[in-house]
């Protein structure tokens, strides 16, 4: 309907002379839809900036180029630099069928490798928001240095992919370089534990209340909802010689995804000392409809390193999570590094 040789603009004379009065070449790529049928068969609008004198960089490669591995970037800034991102996931069948199974974040960040091969984030100067389109974008302003760029493919529920490629366009206001780098995987846990901690709020507790800030248990329980478009719990522990015990329900949550496996939407985790853990990550299942997160936890602190769920088997968490040292599981606790000062 409403091509140029349609009879609908011979039956709407009014519309024919607003809208194609002016229009001179029936192939010059311009059309027309009822604003009904557009929100029907279009679920986005992609809007390109155009900026004069700024400098554009592009690449094209793989999620995963390497199993456990992720695809990266090494950005180098020699000037002050306002800079916009936008990365784009290439999918081969129809994005209705796959948008609510994935989603997409791309970040910058300042980290440094820890000798034991861990690597630790110290800053977040640009993140965009995760989203469940084919693309996301974001803008920032970057002083001169050397920045990692991490484009993330979240998959929650660990379906089968057909296609992980991707494009990542940068343009600048000044010259840019770029270098392509491969992390392992269990970066995107250090990312989501420190987005955590500079963006989420920590919760106040009864037992927050009940002492004053010279008594406190060591525990900080983080709520981030900024940029995810959900939720993701972190439990830190600063108690030097207790275990925190975590019990976590999501029973009455609508239109969502949690990232634990088998989980019933009901958690036990035992949170060592001087350590921190993602509890879990809970995410709009249908961006086309509301969604809704009813939870609440409890905790205690304890000397036992353990718990007992289902037949009484002792065990740290429920349900179990990879705990081998090499696990790019995100709900691994991982140990709090003293904080770099500049």
């Amino acid at each position: 309907d409403w091509s140029d040789d349609s009879h609908l603009w011979s039956e709407n004379p009014d519309l024919h002379v607003e809208l194609l009065n002016h229009k001179r070449n029936k192939r010059d790529g311009v059309f027309w839809m009822p604003f009904t049928s557009f929100v029907k068969y279009f679920e986005c609008v992609d809007i390109c900036k155009l900026r004069n004198n700024w400098y554009e960089v592009r690449d094209s490669a793989n999620f995963y180029p390497s199993p456990k591995m992720m695809q990266a970037y090494y950005l180098t800034i020699s000037r002050a630099t306002e800079l916009d991102i936008t990365l784009h996931r290439k999918i081969s069948k129809n994005l209705r069928i796959q948008r609510s199974d994935v989603s997409l974040c791309v970040t910058v960040i300042n980290m440094e490798e820890k000798p034991n091969g861990n690597y630790r984030i110290y800053s977040i100067p640009i993140v965009s928001r995760r989203g469940q389109h084919k693309l996301v974008s974001t803008d920032g302003f970057l002083q001169p240095g050397t920045y990692v760029i991490l484009p993330f493919l979240f998959n929650q529920i660990n379906k089968y992919l057909d296609n992980t490629e991707f494009t990542i366009a940068l343009h600048s206001s000044h010259v840019i370089d770029i270098q392509r780098v491969k992390f392992p995987l269990r970066i995107e846990r250090e990312f989501l534990i420190k987005l955590c901690i500079f963006h989420g709020e920590p919760v106040r507790t009864s037992k927050n209340l009940d002492n004053d800030d010279n008594q406190s248990d060591g525990v900080t329980i983080y709520e981030l909802k900024k940029y995810w478009d959900g939720l993701i719990l972190l439990v830190e522990n600063r108690h030097p010689s207790k275990y925190v015990h975590f019990h976590f329900r999501c029973t009455l949550s609508q239109n969502t995804l949690i990232s634990r496996k088998d989980s019933q939407r009901e958690l036990f985790d035992i949170i060592p000392p001087n350590y921190r853990q993602i509890i879990v990550t809970i995410s709009r299942k249908s961006p086309s409809s509301s969604y809704s997160i009813g939870h609440d936890f409890q905790y205690i602190l304890s000397s036992q390193n353990f718990i007992k769920y289902g037949e009484g088997v002792k065990q740290k968490h429920w349900p179990k999570i990879d705990e081998s040292q090499l696990s790019d599981d995100i709900h691994l606790p991982q140990c709090i590094f003293s904080v770099k000062h500049n």
